[in-house]
């Protein structure tokens, strides 16, 4: 049924027995429902009868204020825009298993050390507001460094200023903390409220926590992932990679990977390395090997845009304040040690020699014709083999193998 969004309701903050704040909070409204609010002491009903009555409507909300309040930007400053997308690069606190991550102690502690100098709140409003005593026992205690966990909670009323109600409620809001633990809501603490130390001291050490777990994963691919052969009778190639890539059927690296080893090898040349790239030769329909030089195999590589299903894949640069799309040349550089031969040779058992040769070019046929087969074989029995089964038989044998 249909909700109406745009309902507030007017609450105040009591401070010794006194009304001191007004705090305007939304509601979503059902149908035929009601909200209340108190003010003097007094009880006022709001009902709404009708969703998007508005004509009679009253109390309502603007999309600018719902959108803020669900912090949904519709427009923002490049510096905003820039801090947004560092937040969801460095900030990232969701493993790919759904659970929150710890934080590492280098972090935790200095974490800990900015949370100084603060005021304190009882009441939970959100981060960007103010500091409530229950978002930094819900940072706090998930902290598994105990020593680093007993500094910060002892420092909340040593380097802090609380509030009547919070100091009165302490007790309280460390239970509920306990109940709610995750470490990341300190670092958005003090981006909010201790801004120049967050600056300072926390993007770095979140950038650092980022580029960390990012070569962490990385090693733990290249250890893991077993690169596929080059095979010419599968018929996948580079346009087939373009279509899975432009079609967002890709929903991480490893599977790119994956995809260019199919397709693609190197090897030591002379003067520089050689690329071994697998496609298709049209006069002979077959797939074939080509042999090429980096900048022409970068090239076809850099054609490749890498839309991941359900991700955002625009990666910042370091001198530049824009975004770039990440590519296929990206990824093969990432992990170029899977595409390394030693070697190039017409045919060899090493797995680390690129193995020229893989057959001759032919197309299996669904049934044989044996009668288009027939004079063939009587010449290499009747002439070749000069009648003599043995050498017929070993004769056809050798052709097999070959082929």
């Amino acid at each position: 049924f249909d909700i109406d969004v745009f309902a507030q309701m007017t609450k105040y903050k009591i401070e010794n027995g006194l009304e001191t704040k007004e705090i305007v909070q939304n509601r979503v409204v059902a149908p035929n429902s009601a909200i209340r609010e108190t003010k003097n002491n007094q009880r006022v009903t709001l009902k709404y009868e009708a969703v998007n009555d508005w004509e009679n409507a009253s109390h309502l909300a603007s999309l600018r204020e719902i959108l803020d309040k669900w912090n949904i930007d519709i427009e923002m400053q490049y510096k905003d825009y820039a801090q947004q997308q560092h937040d969801r690069i460095y900030g990232v606190q969701i493993n790919d298993e759904g659970t929150i991550e710890q934080m590492n102690d280098e972090l935790a502690q200095a974490c800990v050390d900015g949370l100084k100098n603060l005021e304190i709140h009882n009441y939970p409003q959100p981060i960007n507001m103010e500091v409530s005593l229950l978002s930094i026992f819900c940072g706090l205690y998930v902290i598994s460094n105990e020593s680093i966990r007993a500094e910060g909670i002892g420092n909340i009323r040593k380097f802090n200023k609380l509030s009547a109600n919070a100091d009165k409620n302490y007790g309280q809001a460390s239970s509920n903390g306990e109940r709610k633990p995750n470490p990341w809501i300190l670092t958005k603490i003090l981006r909010y409220h201790n801004k120049d130390y967050y600056e300072q001291i926390i993007k770095p050490l979140l950038k650092k926590n980022y580029e960390a777990k990012k070569k962490e994963k990385q090693i733990l691919i290249n250890q893991t992932l077993i690169p596929n052969k080059i095979d010419l009778q599968d018929g996948f190639t580079l346009l087939d990679m373009q279509e899975k890539a432009a079609n967002g059927e890709y929903e991480n690296e490893e599977q790119i990977v994956m995809d260019l080893t199919r397709l693609l090898v190197y090897y030591e040349g002379e003067t520089e390395d050689i690329y071994a790239i697998k496609g298709y030769d049209a006069i002979c329909d077959t797939q074939v090997l080509y042999h090429k030089l980096e900048g022409t195999v970068y090239k076809q590589l850099e054609k490749i845009n890498i839309n991941f299903k359900n991700k955002k894949t625009d990666e910042k640069t370091d001198d530049k304040k824009e975004s770039k799309p990440l590519t296929a040349k990206h990824i093969f550089k990432k992990y170029v040690s899977k595409f390394a031969k030693k070697g190039c040779k017409f045919i060899s058992e090493d797995p680390k020699i690129l193995t020229v040769f893989q057959g001759y070019k032919y197309k299996k046929l669904d049934t044989i014709d044996y009668e288009c087969l027939q004079m063939y074989l009587d010449l290499i029995k009747e002439t070749i083999a000069a009648g003599d089964e043995r050498v017929y038989e070993y004769i056809l044998n050798w052709i097999a193998w070959m082929i």
